[in-house]
């Protein structure tokens, strides 16, 4: 399956497990690894037909027996290396989220699901830690099982019908749903592993365009769900939602594009609305034009790239993408603080996010880079981005929705908190 492919049919699942082989496992880990190749990844089998159920160590290309104390009801378990000192750094819930985005979608590319869950496996760290003398944590359940949701439904409602709003960008379509490619099989796009193994270069990338920042943007948090028509309740229960995971259906990323010079944009800052004028029912007519429900709102004209430069010692070309979470936003009902653990998910979301912005800039073949926000909660971010009046412009916007979803799935529920800047070089 194709990169684009596995993001559009990303689905949350929870389906029994099956033993695979090992070599199967070793390629979802591999994979997996990827993302941080200097670091570990855990392993909990059950007993397959060709090894041994337990709990194992993968370190590049080789499995090592920690215990055959506990095993797995599902196809595998996995968590990535974590280590817990006086506090875990935002540098590393990051390195997780993006590790879980790449074992997510390339169990997808397996035609697999993956549930993960906010529960900490503490039977295995406890296990894991006296063997190893170590000191690791894991934050919550990751499972690898059957994938149990159906396939990717195209809306079929007559799209709404909506004009442009001062402020309002509209984006490209994904390349996935573009004439309708992906639901009559004839979507080829880039292949996931090229994507993750490999940079793809099949054509120079055109920076002057709104084009690469629509197929960033809906890799890093756009919707995937074209069938509920704003049922929120038929979301969750299907399975559906954003290209990765998120805590209760949280969706605490919030992704901002601070331009400086675009053909199509106007400097100033921009916040990225993935749920569209019409909160899930996913096509809109615009100028006898239909297209997909996503778009940009710029929300500040100041020119904010040199104060980031300097602030961040980087070299920003014509925009940069800042992803930010709301750390109230996750798990927020009253049941799910009582059963789940909700800290850290926020910033383990942006990683997710911010693996989807990775791997789409290596299919579109573009060079880039990112910073993890030092100090994350410095006050005089707020000023530098302009942040109160971003959480002005979202909260305002998620009002005014058509389908407006009764849990507020758009709108803010605490500030927002700088967590990744990403750019091209």
């Amino acid at each position: 399956m194709s990169l684009q492919e596995c993001l559009a049919s990303r689905k949350d699942c929870s389906g029994k497990g099956q033993p695979l082989t090992m070599a199967d496992i070793k390629d979802i880990c591999k994979a997996t690894l990827q993302a941080a190749p200097s670091y570990s990844l855990f392993v909990v089998l059950p007993d397959g037909p060709d090894y041994k159920g337990g709990i194992y160590e993968y370190d590049k290309s080789d499995f090592i027996l920690i215990s055959d104390k506990e095993k797995t009801n599902f196809t595998m378990e996995l968590y990535p290396e974590l280590v817990w000192k006086e506090s875990i750094e935002l540098k590393d819930l990051i390195r997780i989220g993006i590790t879980w985005q790449y074992l997510s979608l390339k169990v997808e590319s397996l035609k697999l699901g993956v549930s993960q869950r906010a529960r900490a496996p503490k039977r295995y760290e406890k296990i894991i830690n006296e063997i190893t003398n170590n000191n690791y944590t894991f934050l919550y359940s990751v499972a690898v099982r059957e994938r149990d949701r159906g396939a990717l439904v195209e809306d079929t409602l007559n799209p709404l019908e909506m004009q442009m709003e001062e402020g309002t960008i509209l984006l490209n379509t994904p390349t996935c749903y573009k004439d309708r490619a992906i639901y009559e099989n004839k979507y080829e796009g880039i292949p996931l592993d090229k994507a993750i193994f490999n940079q793809v270069e099949e054509k120079s990338p055109n920076h002057t365009s709104l084009y690469e920042i629509s197929q960033l943007l809906w890799a890093c948090q756009g919707e995937n769900d074209h069938a509920t028509h704003g049922n929120r309740d038929a979301l969750e229960k299907n399975g559906y939602g954003r290209v990765h995971a998120s805590g209760c259906a949280g969706y605490s990323v919030y992704p901002i594009v601070i331009v400086d010079k675009l053909a199509e944009l106007q400097k100033g800052a921009y916040f990225y609305n993935p749920v569209g004028f019409s909160a899930l029912n996913r096509w809109i007519q615009v100028k006898d034009k239909i297209t997909y429900d996503h778009f940009l709102y710029k929300y500040s004209s100041e020119d904010l790239k040199t104060k980031i430069e300097r602030e961040f010692d980087v070299s920003i070309s014509n925009y940069t993408i800042l992803l930010c979470i709301d750390r109230q936003k996750p798990c927020s009902g009253f049941m799910h603080r009582k059963l789940m653990n909700t800290t850290y998910w926020a910033e383990i979301e942006a990683g997710m996010a911010l693996a989807g912005l990775q791997l789409q800039a290596n299919g579109l073949g573009l060079q880039w880079q990112k910073k993890i926000i030092p100090n994350p909660d410095q006050s005089n971010y707020k000023a530098l981005f302009n942040l109160d009046s971003a959480e002005n412009a979202i909260n305002r916007m998620a009002s005014n929705l058509a389908n407006l979803p009764k849990n507020e799935k758009l709108s803010l529920k605490g500030n927002l908190t700088p967590a990744v800047l990403f750019f091209l070089e």
